[in-house]
């Protein structure tokens, strides 16, 4: 087991509060904090308001034995570590499964994009209808951690409509770190805060042992050549993944990969298919192994990005200048060692066998995402990248609150199929989650570890 200790904090000795009652105060508490964990740091990087920046040790490329990472910058000043999960707790899963039958009563209901959302019954016609008609959904949802302040969703399909799923996405705790386990593509499971998020924090997960396809010695086939991108190789993205001159579902094998940490946008953040989850994201880094390649990443040696489709890590601010495609959700700006650029140019590429911190802090105007580790180009490195909610372009449905820094930065009628609304309506906030995990229910298919999670929240006066 791992060390914990007292809850640290003036305004909490001789307290019990609950924990969402300390997301809504900002209160400090720690289950394993230590000093060097407390210590003070801003939340801008050495570069100024727009801070971004590169942090490495010496070694460069993705060969030989590297220095350790020098790690991530410390939170700002007044965050303190309120809450620190190391999965050495069992996960005390549900043995009954709940069925989502979908529409507005489903307590997984949001908006046109749900697995029956009105999007894809328009654009799909009866073909999409018969394939939605041709399984059954089910979902398990439970609390883990002190007071339950993680929560895990879990998705698994029914295809032979027995009542049964045949498999479902889980997390399995395995040796001080929770193990996530995608059998099938249309397996899901994420763990996300039960809570949502205050106006100023910090989340912090490590990931390891990621198998999510990618390409690797013998390719993209596995060693033994029975895989193909991480997949058993008929995978089919249905029946919500097709086009709008076609509704026959597209194969899931060009893509496979893994959310190592997202900020959404919704109340309750849970696995659905991947239109949907691409339009409800703020802030995300991530990685999606995909073949033909459509991403790049940045080369340090060429100076230049290179169309490189396997095993990138990307940190990504969604754009809130325009609603984006219907089918692939708001485009985004992507942080490099070059500076930003728009559209899939990612930071670096993850090696096997290493272990990776990810963060997010938010502040009072600004995100700052960053990662630690020894990387494909650029050795043991941390990468850091701020951008502030209204810089250009904004970043999307940043306010938690209606009328947070003022009107939305877009106004913006969107028509799809039949159906228009407002993209950012001025009298709507969007709370935020994080999560990480596999959210997808019609694609990605494989295991990561993470080991463990940290939440960082201001100290009360």
């Amino acid at each position: 087991m791992k060390p914990c200790t007292l809850p640290v904090g003036p305004c909490l000795l001789g307290s019990s509060l609950s924990i969402s009652a300390l997301l809504a105060c900002g209160s400090a508490v720690s289950t394993s904090a230590t000093p060097e964990e407390a210590r003070a740091m801003p939340a801008a990087s050495a570069a100024g308001a727009l801070g971004s920046r590169v942090v490495a040790s010496g070694a460069s490329g993705g060969t030989g034995r590297a220095p350790r990472p020098p790690g991530l910058p410390p939170p700002a000043p007044d965050l303190q570590l309120v809450l620190h999960e190391t999965f050495d707790t069992p996960f005390i899963e549900p043995e009954a499964w709940t069925e989502d039958t979908y529409g507005p009563s489903s307590p997984w209901h949001v908006d046109d994009f749900d697995e029956d959302g009105a999007f894809f019954l328009e654009a799909g016609g009866e073909l999409f209808r018969a394939g939605l008609a041709s399984f059954r959904s089910f979902r398990k949802s439970f609390t883990y951690g002190r007071d339950g302040w993680l929560t895990v969703e879990l998705y698994g399909r029914d295809q032979d409509r027995d009542g049964v799923p045949e498999s479902g996405g889980r997390f399995v705790s395995e040796g001080g770190r929770a193990r996530l386990v995608s059998k099938r593509h249309h397996d899901a499971a994420i763990l996300r805060s039960t809570h949502p998020l205050p106006p100023r924090y910090r989340v912090e997960v490590t990931v390891s042992g990621i198998r999510f396809g990618g390409a690797g010695p013998n390719g993209w086939l596995s060693p033994d050549g029975s895989r193909f991108n991480g997949y058993d190789g008929d995978e089919i993205g249905d029946p919500w993944r097709f086009r709008t001159n076609s509704p026959t579902p597209l194969p899931a094998l060009t893509d496979n990969g893994v959310y190592f940490l997202c900020i959404t946008d919704y109340a309750r953040p849970a696995p659905h298919n991947n239109v949907f989850i691409h339009h409800h994201r703020k802030v995300v880094m991530d990685t999606d192994n995909n073949i033909p390649a459509w991403s790049a990443v940045w080369d340090p040696l060429t100076q230049r990005p290179e169309l490189d489709g396997s095993h990138y890590v990307s940190m990504i601010f969604l754009d809130g200048s325009s609603f984006g495609s219907p089918w692939t959700g708001n485009a985004f700006v992507s942080f490099t060692p070059a500076g930003f650029e728009r559209g899939p140019v990612f930071v670096d590429k993850y090696l096997d066998g290493e272990a990776y911190t990810f963060a997010v802090e938010r502040d009072g105007e600004a995100y700052t995402l960053a990662v630690t580790g020894r990387f494909h180009h650029g050795g043991a490195t941390t990468y850091i990248a701020r951008r502030r909610f209204r810089d250009d372009p904004p970043v999307w449905h940043y306010n938690q609150v209606p009328g947070e820094l003022g009107a939305p930065p877009m106004r913006q009628k969107v028509t799809v199929g039949s159906r228009s609304f407002e993209a950012w309506p001025a009298d709507v906030g969007y709370p935020e989650h994080f999560f990480f995990g596999d959210p997808h229910i019609n694609y990605y298919e494989g295991t990561a570890e993470f080991d463990d999670v940290k939440l960082f929240l201001p100290a009360r006066e």
